[in-house]
C-alpha cells in the first residue's frame, strides 16, 4: 500500500507544479541531483509536500521530496515528520518509517525492500522562507523485479515545501474501451478503491480510482479540478481541469481530450460527470460514462 501512495502522491506533487501559474512555477528554484548507476541525473521540478494521510491502515503524516526529469523519470524521499530537523537519519529494508525511490517507464526502485538501503543528511530546514537542503544515497531494489541500482551523490538544495493530504472519501465510477461500467469508492477489499488528495496552496483536488485487478480494467484514473470547482461543463486542459490513466505498462499514455462536468458544488462536497481519451505508442484508451461524488476537507 505505501507503494501505491508514493506513487500517487509523485502524480499529484508533478500536476500541481506543472499546472500552476508562471509566476508560481518560477518561485520553486530547487533542485535534486543524484548519480544513479553512474549516469547523472537532474531534476526539472522539484519540491517537497508534507502530506496528511488517511487511508486504510495508515494515518499519520510524512513529507515527501520529490523531483522529475525531462525523461520523465523521478526520485522521491519519503520520511516521518519526527524526522524533520537537521541531521542525519538511515532507513534500512523493508518497512522501514523512511524510503528513497527511483520511478521510470520500466519500474520502481525502493530502498523499502530487502536487502533496500537509504541515508539521509537534512542540512538545512528553513521554516520561514518554507525550503528544506540536504544529501542522500542509497541502495534500491525493482518492485517488479529484482534489479539493484545504486543512488550516490545525491543532493536536494532550497527545495520548496507545500501541504498537501491524502485520504479516501467518496465514489467514482466508469467504462474503459468496451468494457463494463466498474466502481470505486472507500472500501478496498475488492481491489477497487478511491482516494483524493488534496493542495489547498495550488487549488487542486486530484481524485483517483485504482482497480488494482489484473484484467483489462487494471490500472489508475485519474481527474484533477479546482478547490473552488464551478457548475458547468470544462474542457479538459491540463491547467485548471485535467485528468490521466496509467496501467503500469511501459506506454507513458497523455490525456489528449475530454470534458469534466460539474453538476454540483455543495459546501465541500462535489458532484460530476467526465469523459477523456489517452494515447500512447500508437493505443488509445477511451474512458467513458465517468461519474463521481467526493467531500474534501
Amino acid at each position: 500500500m505505501k507503494k501505491i501512495i508514493s506513487l500517487i502522491a509523485c502524480f499529484i506533487i508533478l500536476t500541481s507544479c506543472s499546472s500552476d501559474s508562471s509566476s508560481e512555477e518560477n518561485s520553486l528554484t530547487g533542485s535534486i541531483t543524484a548519480t544513479i548507476d553512474g549516469q547523472n541525473w537532474r531534476s526539472n521540478i522539484a519540491i517537497a509536500a508534507v502530506q496528511s494521510v488517511n487511508f486504510d491502515e495508515i494515518n499519520g503524516s510524512v513529507l515527501q521530496i520529490m523531483g522529475t526529469a525531462s525523461n520523465a523519470s523521478s526520485l522521491a524521499i519519503n520520511i516521518p515528520l519526527q524526522n524533520l530537523s537537521v541531521g542525519t537519519y538511515t532507513y534500512n529494508g523493508f518497512d522501514a518509517e523512511g524510503n528513497l525511490s527511483y520511478n521510470t517507464m520500466d519500474d520502481l526502485y525502493s530502498s523499502d525492500e530487502t536487502d533496500g538501503t537509504f541515508t539521509l543528511t537534512i542540512s538545512s530546514y528553513n521554516i520561514s522562507n518554507g525550503t528544506i537542503s540536504g544529501t542522500f544515497s542509497g541502495t534500491l531494489i525493482g518492485f517488479d523485479t529484482a534489479t539493484e541500482v545504486s543512488v550516490t551523490n545525491g543532493t536536494f538544495s532550497n527545495i520548496t515545501v507545500i501541504s498537501q493530504q491524502l485520504y479516501s472519501n467518496g465514489s467514482m465510477s466508469l467504462k474503459l474501451n468496451s468494457g463494463s461500467v466498474f466502481n470505486m469508492d472507500t472500501d478496498n477489499s475488492d481491489g477497487k478503491y478511491l482516494m483524493i488528495q488534496q493542495v489547498s496552496e495550488a487549488n487542486k483536488i486530484v481524485v483517483y480510482g485504482y482497480n488494482t485487478n489484473l484484467g483489462a480494467d487494471y490500472g489508475i484514473y485519474s481527474i484533477m479540478i479546482p478547490e473552488n470547482a464551478t457548475v458547468g461543463s470544462h474542457t479538459i486542459d491540463g491547467n485548471n481541469y485535467d485528468a490521466g490513466f496509467n496501467n503500469n505498462s511501459n506506454i507513458d499514455y497523455t490525456t489528449t481530450g475530454g470534458t469534466i462536468n460539474i453538476t454540483s458544488h455543495s459546501g465541500n462536497t462535489i458532484v460530476g460527470t467526465f469523459n477523456f481519451t489517452a494515447t500512447g505508442n500508437s493505443q488509445t484508451m477511451t474512458i467513458s460514462q465517468g461519474n463521481f461524488s467526493i467531500t474534501y476537507n
